[in-house]
């Protein structure tokens, strides 16, 4: 923007203020987009005149609007952690002017931080926390009253017979703060600074680390990339940061451009945090590991810019920014593209296209749950490559030989998400890519994570597209894990003629669609048997023609089972045995189709036809032991076990209602008979007295 434009909007605000109260909600407005703007690159001067220009801008009404000023200054620290030392610099310019408005904006950031962390809003409160120290280096707050702030938190982290994660919390909320006021507090508060670095080292060594081996996305040991706690991490970054004198290259700090205005303003204490109290619905942050991909040598073949080492600050403050970036973006692909395109823009100095990509990828594998759904990573991905096509189509590349080097070691969930993504992104592209290059893993055990990530990209795609098309595009070597033809399989021939007639008869029945009961009526076993009144193998084999003749189409699928529903129904609750039987038979008809054999399975169970513990019975069955090692048969377990799950909260929840119903009427039954018992009692008690009444005025 340029500086006329941004004199005229100033100019249009003042004569709107000339003019009177009634558009002081213009005026707001527009100082919002003032505000907002300051800390934007491109507006023609540098950040720091435009906060020249804005604070002699803000002083002139500052009593006028005073509280809408506040009240856009934390929503910055809040929501713009990008622009921490813009915004802290403007507070420490302001205060310089006027040394009350410094305490109000003071006093309203404590009071939003304890009103964050009541509503569980971690990440905001910590982006406070990070702007209420950096106002120690804008000459805003005493370095000694940030220290004390701090060792609150640390008093807060020590608390017992609360969770872990609470803990973690607050130590992580100190270490993420130092970077921005380290250098101030050892410079001024030494003591203090020496305490806070003590008493978290103390708190890392008796805390519980059992759950990293659980995060971790590869198993410890088999890669050259530790996979450290994320506060252990921190904790060595800050380290090193210290021994480096808290030089860091990435944090631009404005207020050292006016440090003759802000070394001479008055500065405030900040009050000592009060933790909210711990209770039991309280929901923290979960623990984290950290994820790591490239190294410096990584990224030589592709840019000669170094990339920060792992066990240095700039490496978690780009991640850091990154990760807002995404988070701020998260439901628009297109924006967050543009956004993390600029952010790299904005930092040729470093290979910010290899930090995207590992960051992404390890928030798409993060354990126990992704932050964001995966078509959102899948379609962010597309849009970068779209928007720097000349370099990161390489970088990804990279980065999925180098997961796919270590998928023999990698988590199986993780595996999982790393088939659906490249199966997805493929189907971009037509599924040409270079096959031959993973041609080792076709030496290995079908277990092995290489094999199985291959062979189940090859068995997504061919669900995404079509059977001939991925057959097409794989080499010859890969005919070990090439798909099968997905067709029926139809196992009655005329050969034998006793079940090829049966199959006939049931055949023509359909043709004539008949009723459930003559299908029920010719099922009947010969025997008297009452646990089996109907033939099992006659059942599996009206399952089977009943699947061959809808194996057309899944709407042509769903149509039978619907049409037929009832028979199913009637024969599969009698006992467990039915239920087996049906899904033998769905599995051998259709075991070179998955898909189809899931949607099936879902949909039987969908329509109570089978249970859940059956589905689970037959998936741990010894027939299906050489399924074992495909994503399909636990993508049916979960399916499975998530409706049970389902089943299960809905039944526990009508029974806490029929309870809270029984135990709600049995209150009103009290409350109506009480009334009844005392009207009784004074009726009673006015009978006694007419009687006595009666009695006196006769004796009379």
């Amino acid at each position: 923007m340029s500086r006329r434009r941004q004199f005229e909007e100033d100019e249009e605000i003042q004569s709107k203020r000339r003019r009177g109260a009634t558009l002081i909600g213009d005026v707001e407005k527009k100082l919002q987009e003032v505000i907002g703007r300051v800390g934007d690159k491109n507006t023609g001067s540098s950040i720091e005149a435009n906060l020249d220009k804005l604070t002699t801008f803000l002083h002139d009404d500052l009593d006028k609007y005073r509280s809408s000023i506040i009240d856009i200054v934390t929503g910055c620290a809040i929501y713009l952690p990008n622009r921490v030392t813009v915004y802290t610099t403007l507070v420490g310019l302001l205060n310089a002017k006027n040394f009350n408005f410094g305490g109000d904006v003071v006093e309203r950031l404590i009071a939003e931080q304890q009103e964050l962390l009541s509503k569980q809003q971690y990440q905001e409160a910590q982006n406070l926390a990070i702007f209420l120290c950096d106002l120690g280096n804008s000459g805003v707050l005493t370095a000694q009253s940030i220290g004390e702030y701090l060792e609150s938190f640390i008093s807060a982290a020590f608390e017992e017979n609360v969770p872990q994660v609470r803990n973690d919390f607050y130590i992580q909320t100190v270490l993420r703060c130092l970077p921005w006021i380290g250098k101030e507090l050892t410079e001024k508060a030494s003591e203090q600074m020496e305490n806070i670095l003590e008493a978290v080292g103390k708190y890392l060594e008796m805390r519980n680390k059992s759950h990293v081996a659980l995060l971790q996305v590869w198993r410890e040991g088999s890669t050259d990339q530790e996979q450290e706690d994320y506060l252990e991490s921190l904790s060595a970054q800050i380290a090193n940061l210290k021994s480096a004198n808290w030089m860091e290259n990435h944090i631009p700090r404005h207020y050292i451009g006016f440090e003759n205005v802000l070394q001479d303003a008055l500065q405030h204490n900040l009050p000592s945090f009060a933790s909210p109290e711990h209770t039991p619905e309280m929901i923290y942050p979960y623990p984290l590991v950290v994820f790591r991909l490239f190294q410096d040598a990584d990224c030589a073949s592709f840019s000669d810019k170094p990339l920060p080492g792992g066990a240095s600050i700039d490496r978690f403050l780009f991640e850091g920014e990154i990760s807002w970036i995404i988070e701020k973006n998260r439901f628009n692909r297109k924006s967050c593209a543009r956004e993390l395109i600029a952010f790299a823009e904005e930092n040729p100095s470093v290979p910010i296209g290899f930090l995207l990509f590992e960051t992404i990828f390890g928030q798409m594998l993060r354990l126990p749950h992704p932050p964001y759904p995966a078509i959102f990573h899948c379609s962010l991905i597309l849009e970068l490559l779209k928007l720097k096509s000349d370099e990161y189509p390489q970088i990804l590349v990279q980065t999925v030989d180098l997961i796919y080097q270590r998928a023999d070691s990698m988590q199986p969930i993780c595996l999982d998400r790393m088939v659906d993504w490249f199966s997805f992104h493929l189907s971009n592209f037509l599924y040409r890519y270079t096959w031959s290059d993973w041609k080792d893993c076709l030496a290995k055990d079908s277990y092995a994570g290489s094999q199985i990530f291959l062979r189940e990209v090859i068995e997504k795609c061919r669900r995404l597209g079509s059977y001939e098309k991925i057959t097409s595009v794989l080499p010859q070597d890969f005919v070990k894990i090439h798909p099968c033809s997905p067709e029926i399989r139809y196992l009655i021939d005329q050969e034998d003629t006793a079940l090829f007639q049966r199959s006939e008869t049931f055949t023509q029945m359909f043709q004539e669609r008949q009723p459930a009961d003559a299908f029920l009526n010719e099922l009947k076993s010969s025997d008297d048997n009452d646990e089996l009144p109907y033939n099992i193998n006659e059942f599996g084999l009206f399952v089977m023609v009943m699947l061959k003749m809808a194996s057309k189409t899944f709407s042509h699928n769903f149509s039978a089972l619907f049409r037929y529903q009832a028979v199913l129904k009637t024969i599969c609750d009698i006992s467990e045995q039915y239920q087996e039987k049906l899904l033998e038979t769905l599995y051998s008809c259709w075991k070179t189709n998955q898909q189809m054999l899931m949607i099936l399975t879902d949909k039987l169970l969908k329509m109570q036809i089978i249970d859940c513990s059956s589905v689970v019975a037959w998936l741990f069955d010894e027939k299906m032991w050489q399924e074992h090692d495909r994503q399909w048969s636990f993508e049916v377990l979960n399916q499975a076990l998530e409706k049970l799950t389902r089943q299960i909260n809905v039944v526990e929840k009508d029974i806490k209602e029929l309870t809270e119903k029984v135990e709600n009427k049995g209150k009103e039954t009290m409350k109506d008979q009480k009334p009844k018992w005392k009207r009784k009692k004074r009726q009673t008690k006015v009978r006694e007295k007419i009687w006595k009444n009666w009695r006196i005025r006769r004796q009379n």
